[in-house]
């Protein structure tokens, strides 16, 4: 089968390698239609990310996708048989994987959630890892016991996915974003509490909302200059979460009397909660957001089109809007 591999960083190549045999037990073969580009699959190829971590058999790259399932192996649920599905191959790592952008894959079912056959499998090729992330965000953060989050992730897919989910939950949100195009997008889903960057007195109307609804948890998708900005009048005893570095050319920054107010700064990953280590508590996140995915908060932005023989193109496209690269591989007979 056609795949695109990872030959070495910065170096990736169209390729002939073996297709996946007979589905492993837990496991599924999956014809893949789309291959969304993540902001991390450009990371991965670049050598952002260490090479220690686990890949596909061929060294296959990427790790979003939407395909059709052809094959189960024994012990897969069996409502997975012939459904069309959307792929994070990160959740679950192992020595049997193979894909995704190839032709076709092998991915443990806990790396796969089943669409609800009304979607189009091809609107959500990159969606996955920008909902489960906040999905498993917002339940550490219920767990935790905060009543309202701020997101700098704005109106980023991640963003608009936690926005989705904050309505569901009718839990508080404050949006940051970049712009009045921006604020404008999500107006029209409905968010009610933006604050737009620019904006000369932000920091004031960002303390205001804060205090008045409780918000004491920061999902932080930008960190730099963003979060320098807001982190010395966020509410005392407030935990900040840094998921994404959009800002690469700004140092996070801080005034020492910001830890006299109790603040708490760490990283966050979808790997290393309670939703993706758990088998139980990620299966059930599946069927949980299988049930609202046609809601518009969750299909993938996308910005191109781009075909396997012009992956180098895909990877190198940027869109104002923040759309993706979307890989199309073949249709879905």
């Amino acid at each position: 089968m056609k795949a695109i591999v990872l030959n070495d960083i910065n170096t990736i190549e169209l390729k002939d390698v073996p297709g996946p045999g007979k589905a492993a037990a837990g496991y599924l073969i999956i014809k893949m239609l789309a291959c969304g580009i993540n902001s991390g699959d450009k990371l991965f190829i670049s050598g952002a990310f260490p090479r220690g971590i686990p890949t596909s058999k061929y060294n296959i790259a990427g790790v979003s996708g939407a395909g059709r399932v052809i094959e189960t192996g024994v012990d897969v649920p069996e409502y997975y048989n012939g459904k069309n599905v959307i792929i994070y191959r990160s959740l679950k790592h192992s020595d049997e994987t193979i894909g995704t952008w190839s032709e076709y894959a092998h991915l443990h079912y806990l790396n796969c959630m089943v669409l609800p056959d009304s979607v189009n499998p091809e609107l959500y090729a990159g969606s996955l890892v920008n909902i489960i992330t906040p999905y498993a965000f917002l339940k550490q953060a219920e767990e935790d016991g905060h009543k309202a989050l701020i997101c700098t992730a704005g109106n980023s897919a991640t963003g608009i996915a936690m926005l989705g989910l904050c309505h569901r939950q009718n839990f508080p949100i404050i949006s940051i974003v970049r712009t009045e195009k921006g604020k404008k997008e999500l107006e029209a889903l409905g968010a009610k509490n933006i604050l737009v960057q620019s904006e000369t007195d932000f920091k004031h109307q960002l303390q205001q909302a804060a205090e008045q609804l409780g918000a004491t948890v920061v999902f932080d998708g930008v960190g730099g200059a963003v979060l320098s900005k807001i982190v010395d009048i966020l509410p005392f005893n407030t935990s900040v979460f840094a998921y994404g570095f959009i800002d690469k050319e700004t140092a996070f920054s801080f005034h020492t009397t910001t830890l006299m107010r109790g603040i708490t700064i760490k990283g966050f990953s979808n790997y290393r909660t309670a939703t993706v280590q758990d088998p139980v508590q990620l299966e059930a996140a599946f069927q949980d957001i299988s049930a609202i995915i046609d809601q518009p908060f969750f299909r993938t932005k996308t910005g191109g089109r781009f075909s396997f023989e012009n992956v180098k193109e895909a990877i190198a496209f940027s869109s104002p809007g923040g759309g993706k690269a979307v890989l199309n591989i073949s249709p879905i007979n």
